[in-house]
């Protein structure tokens, strides 16, 4: 028998049993909006560090090895982000959040790194693309450096940390409690990740996240990917790379760049932090299930971004498209190769079991055919003859030894590359 209570006090050492709210309404449209984008996130990220990763390590390539950091580290970023999405489906899944205050709080970390890496990533980009174009030698090689790149990244993620210490102290699980039955001594419960700071260090902490996450690299991008296609109009009017239209390709395709960034950019994060601020003026506007509903699908947008994102740096990088071509080619050319050599190889053993299968099987006939040669006088043009045919490799032999030394002459993973030509390469070239 079910009875109510009046103190928690009286059902703290109760078995708890959760209570599970049915999948139904508004909720399965929820639900299925996320899993998704949570699917198309984990597909689009693996798709895109399979492309990067290998290139990070290539001998020579022309996209810088910063740029393929961020990117890498973006893509990383984003993972992160959607297992912790993981999370929050299972919690319109059940109705109730079934895991522990530790995984509240990862969760709500991987969440807040959506929030904060995102927006820094994009914003280190499009500073590298305008220096690597605009700026002199030094500054060029200074943003295309990868230990510079690392250095940058750490900083960021260490600052980051401590901005998020609220996230830290004031996350929590919090647990309503229904009904008990005092005979079994159970009680039904349905618990919920909080993140609820006090009023001051709420406010001052969506300020922080604001200006540092959507306004600086608003203005940064902004100013940066539009700086590039002035630069370049300029030098063109001096140069004779305007007369061959090379710079005025470069300065479409970094304004179609510029265009698509900004417009994810404003489309998955404007209405985030207008309805951060908002959300108090909109509650009494709006009824509870309809400001609910609308907040589900705001906070679905920055989820969004970590599909685009990658897909903006990566299918709009030419460079990174044509690099990642030539490893495939060259992968499937030495795979050909080895295929070839081990095929030549098998089929002279096969030939040489042969042979030896034979002269096992017809001994007699191996002896007389030379006692027959011992006894026959031999002219010595055909002993000069004899020797050379039993000198001379056969024609499998020489096959054989053609692959392998075409084989162990083949490095197809490096590509000659001087540093003074990519120096001297035209700075309209798009290094997003």
């Amino acid at each position: 028998m079910q009875n109510d209570f009046t103190d928690i006090s009286e059902v703290q050492n109760y078995t708890q049993i959760f209570h599970f709210i049915p999948l139904q309404g508004y909720r399965i449209y929820v639900a299925v909006s996320y899993i998704i984008f949570n699917i198309i996130g984990f597909v689009v990220n693996s798709w895109v560090l399979y492309v990067v990763f290998p290139l990070l390590f290539a001998p020579s390539i022309k996209v810088p090895k910063s740029i393929l950091f961020y990117i890498m580290t973006l893509c990383f970023s984003d993972l992160f982000v959607m297992i912790g999405m993981v999370f929050l489906i299972s919690d319109f899944l059940f109705g109730t959040w079934m895991f522990s205050e530790k995984a509240c709080t990862t969760y709500l970390i991987f969440d807040s790194l959506n929030k904060f890496i995102a927006p820094i990533i994009a914003l280190l980009l499009s500073r590298t693309c305008y220096a690597t174009v605009c700026l002199n030698k030094t500054y060029r090689d200074r943003a295309a450096n990868l230990k510079y790149a690392s250095l940058q990244v750490a900083v960021c993620l260490i600052i980051i940390m401590v901005v998020l210490w609220p996230v830290f102290a004031y996350t929590g699980v919090v647990t309503f409690y229904f009904s008990a039955n005092h005979t079994e001594k159970s009680v039904l419960v349905m618990r919920k990740c909080n993140f609820q700071p006090p009023p001051r260090i709420e406010l001052g902490f969506n300020i922080v996240a604001c200006i540092s996450n959507y306004a600086i690299p608003l203005g940064g991008i902004l100013y940066w990917y539009m700086s590039v296609p002035f630069f370049l109009r300029k030098r063109a009017e001096t140069t004779l790379i305007g007369k061959t239209g090379i710079s005025e390709t470069a300065i479409k395709k970094i304004i179609t760049t510029a265009l698509v960034l900004m417009l994810v950019f404003l489309l998955c994060w404007s209405p985030y932090y207008i309805f951060l601020f908002a959300h108090k003026k909109l509650s009494t506007i709006l009824v509870p299930r309809t400001l609910v509903i609308v907040s589900y699908f705001i906070h679905l947008l920055p989820y969004i971004s970590c599909s685009a994102y990658p897909m903006i740096f990566t299918l709009m990088n030419r460079a990174i498209q044509v690099a990642h071509a030539q490893m495939i080619r060259n992968q499937r050319r030495r795979f050909r190769s080895m295929t070839d050599d081990a095929t030549r190889h098998f089929r002279h053993s096969l030939r040489y079991f042969g042979r030896t299968l034979a002269l096992s099987r017809n001994p007699s006939s191996n002896r007389l055919s030379g006692n027959n040669v011992s006894k026959s006088p031999v002219p010595p043009t055909s002993s000069t003859n004899l020797n050379t045919s039993l000198m001379s490799p056969s024609v499998s032999d020489v096959l054989f030894n053609e692959g392998k030394a075409e084989i162990e002459s083949l490095d197809l993973n490096t590509v000659p590359f001087s540093p003074e030509e990519d120096t001297k390469s035209d700075k309209s070239e798009i290094r997003l």
